[in-house]
């Protein structure tokens, strides 16, 4: 266990990390540019917390060899809080960069520490506020190897499940890329459940049915996080009203949506379901005017179809962020075992679900993405459902961006009939980029004339 860690960032998840760690024993040293911000989060503590409004005396206060985590804004903010430190800072120190860095700006800054004797480690950290002091998922990477008083002092604030919701991963930016990639995952999920509230109370549910419905979902193993916490906020009322129905239709993001669909296009990784649900979110800040009127339907739809509907796009975004991982593993040659990244988010983080113990069986048995036997079958026996579903919506002008693309991915996917060869015959005939023939691996131009 680390006797003491420096902290610089203050807001909510750096606050509650450090309670986390000085609750596990640690003593926190923090620095902040307002003596009152740390006179008033010292109070928050029982254990040490010794503040400080000077940077270089922050510093020279962390013992030998120091280590200091980063909980500020990721980006600029980061960069300039780590060139500050270099000067500061003696050899073998270390900084570890726990806020929502973009990966390839981890990749930098351990570059560039490296270069003056610090080690560096990109720390992805998610749980939000209650994660973060009770123990969050910790998606770590490094280049180096781990120091064991570090390791030790992470394994103890991160979240337990069937093993210790901590990963190690090599690389200075793995760590960050994972987080992207689930945070991507989480936004996919969110939609579809957004996208079931939806059809649900076009469905004349009241707000205590749907409740009820996602509430049920954990009788099929079928539930989550994101599942349980939409049926408790379907309940939630101020005075006679419910607060949902209270809260304009517009949803936000910090970027890491879009930045997880870049680095998809980057890689050649297809992800629409996750692309759906980004391009959903701006959607709703950029409605028309002029809007169609949805009335309330009258369809016949069982729980078990809208259930089934959304296990298959829930499983559909997760298979496609963890092709993404694979990809981006194959790329960098860091050997990413996908059984340990399901195994990092079975408890803390947001996405958080019964269906990570199902894909890790199948993870353990075969690595291979178009090999999943038992989670295809399950596809192809939940498909005529969300087609029944879908059928439905289209209908009654129901949107429903991230069941539809969860839908196209899977039938494009599986198809015999892919049209694939019509694009590549017109790439041939206006370009002559050449076609291979089904019993031919030769390249060749055909004479359309």
């Amino acid at each position: 266990m680390l006797k003491e860690i420096g902290l610089i960032g203050l807001g909510v998840m750096g606050k509650n990390i450090a309670l986390n760690l000085s609750d596990n024993g640690v003593i926190i040293k923090a620095f902040n540019n307002s003596e009152k911000k740390l006179n008033d989060i010292k109070k928050e503590f029982k254990n040490d917390f010794i503040p400080f409004d000077n940077l270089e005396q922050f510093v020279e206060n962390l013992e030998n060899p120091k280590t200091i985590l980063l909980m500020v804004p990721s980006g600029q903010a980061t960069k300039e809080v780590i060139e500050k430190l270099v000067s500061l800072l003696g050899e073998d120190g270390t900084i570890i960069d726990g806020g929502n860095s973009f990966y390839l700006d981890s990749i930098e800054n351990g570059e560039y520490l490296k270069k003056n004797s610090i080690n560096f480690i990109g720390m992805g950290v998610s749980g939000g506020e209650d994660g973060a002091r009770n123990g969050p998922a910790l998606m770590v990477g490094s280049e180096a190897s781990i120091e064991t008083s570090l390791f030790n002092t992470l394994k103890n604030i991160a979240a337990k499940a069937e093993v210790e919701c901590l990963g190690i991963y090599q690389g200075p930016g793995t760590g960050h890329f994972i987080k992207m990639v689930h945070n991507g995952i989480e936004y996919a999920e969110m939609q579809s459940i957004a996208e079931m509230y939806l059809i649900l109370k076009k469905l004349n549910k009241t707000n205590k049915e749907i409740s009820n419905f996602f509430a049920s979902q954990s009788e099929n193993n079928n539930s989550s996080y994101l599942i349980e916490i939409t049926s408790k906020i379907l309940q939630k009322k101020d005075g006679d009203e419910f607060v949902i129905d209270q809260i304009k239709p517009i949803a936000q993001n910090k970027g890491t949506g879009r930045l997880t669909i870049q680095t998809s296009l980057d890689l050649d990784v297809s992800i629409p379901s996750i692309s759906a649900a980004y391009d959903a979110r701006l959607q709703s800040n950029n409605q028309y005017i002029t809007k169609t009127s949805m009335e309330s339907i009258d369809e016949n739809i069982s729980d078990k179809n809208l259930s089934d509907a959304l296990y298959f796009s829930r499983v559909c975004s997760m298979i496609q962020g963890l092709e993404l991982i694979t990809k981006f593993s194959e790329s960098e040659n860091h050997e990413i075992s996908i059984v340990e990244v399901l195994e990092n988010w079975r408890g803390g983080c947001i996405i958080r679900s019964d269906l990570l113990l199902d894909l890790k069986k199948e993870f353990s048995e075969n690595n291979s993405f178009y090999s999943l036997d038992n989670i295809f079958n399950n596809l192809q026996q939940n498909r005529a459902a969300i087609s029944k579903v879908l059928q439905i919506t289209t209908k009654n002008n129901i949107p429903t961006p991230v069941l539809s693309a969860s839908f196209n991915w899977f039938n494009n996917l599986t198809s015999v009939d892919n049209p694939s060869n019509l694009i590549q015959a017109q790439r041939d005939f206006f370009g002559r980029h050449k076609v291979q023939k089904v019993d031919s691996s030769a390249d060749i131009n055909i004479d359309w004339d």
